[in-house]
């Protein structure tokens, strides 16, 4: 399930996998990459309006505020929590 453009959950049974998309530059071939693992769909998604928001670089509230509120909408939409 692709959550944002470069980050997508998937699982089996034994946990849930976050991926991330990396490009290679030499081929322009794309590939996801694990992140990280967890135990429930909510937990993977914690984790990655946490990642999100860091990526803002904090640089003010207002950034910080849109990425959430972009975030929440989207895992609104999903209906998972």
């Amino acid at each position: 399930m692709l959550i944002v453009k470069k980050y997508k959950v998937e699982s089996d049974a034994l946990n849930v996998t976050l991926y991330k998309k990396e490009v290679s530059k030499k081929d322009r071939v794309i590939r996801w990459r694990p992140i990280a693992y967890f135990a429930t769909v909510k937990n993977a998604l914690e984790h990655l309006v946490g990642l999100e928001v860091n990526e803002t670089g904090l640089k003010d509230l207002a950034a910080v505020n849109k990425k959430l509120e972009e975030l929440l909408g989207l895992v609104r939409g999903l209906r998972v929590i």
